[in-house]
């Protein structure tokens, strides 16, 4: 058949079949869940704080560093989860440009922020062995996102991802930035070794993760 002639009957019956199956978004559709997702994302993180609490030290941490951590942690959580969840001109997911900077560059910036930055933590406290006191916090940064990351696929559920992986990954990446800030809040224990394992490390896993969700129709 010359790509000049019409398709046959049958084949148009097929295609407007197929086209009338696709569930229609209704207006402001997006916008709705970017909504609730975010009140939700919101009333997880303030119940999780009210729960765990505020570190016993919080007075008397020296404010350039506090400052300068809870600043660099929420500007990462909010970048990962606006890149992660724009939907881009094309209505497929962001750029794979957008995607591939924010999923590769931000874990760095973290680690010099923790380990350089403010190497002490911050913290009030005398440093302690890492790796004893690291795990139960690396639980509580997974335990933490994982609502998170489940609230990110909540909005882009249905939708068809030009770059699923990496649009996992930045979500993954938000959920863990964010379980960060909040740990920050409430650990007082100091020291880069602590940082990087207990707080930054379970960033790897929650993205491998999104990343792995985000392919799953």
């Amino acid at each position: 058949m010359s790509i000049l002639e019409r398709p046959s009957a049958n084949a148009r019956d097929r295609f407007l079949q197929a086209a009338a199956s696709q569930t229609a978004s209704r207006p402001r559709a997006w916008l709705l869940r970017i909504l609730l997702a975010g009140f939700g994302a919101l009333a997880w993180l303030v119940a999780m704080l009210l729960v765990l609490g505020i570190r016993p030290d919080w007075n008397d941490l020296p404010m350039p560093g506090l400052a300068t951590t809870i600043v660099t942690l929420l500007a990462a959580a909010l970048l990962a989860s606006v890149i992660g969840l724009a939907r881009g001109r094309s209505m497929v997911g962001n750029t794979t440009e957008a995607l591939s900077i924010v999923a590769g560059v931000t874990p760095i910036l973290l680690l010099l922020l923790v380990t350089v930055v403010d190497a002490r933590g911050p913290s009030t406290l005398a440093n302690l062995a890492p790796m004893p006191h690291a795990w139960p916090c690396g639980l509580l940064v997974v335990l933490v996102a994982l609502p998170l990351l489940g609230i990110g696929r909540f909005v882009l559920r249905g939708l068809v991802l030009s770059r699923p992986g990496l649009a996992g990954a930045c979500l993954g990446l938000a959920a863990a930035t964010w379980a960060h800030l909040l740990l920050r809040v409430h650990c007082p224990i100091g020291g880069p070794g602590h940082a990087v394992l207990g707080h930054l490390l379970p960033l790897l896993p929650l993205m491998a993760l999104g990343a792995w969700a985000a392919r799953r129709r």
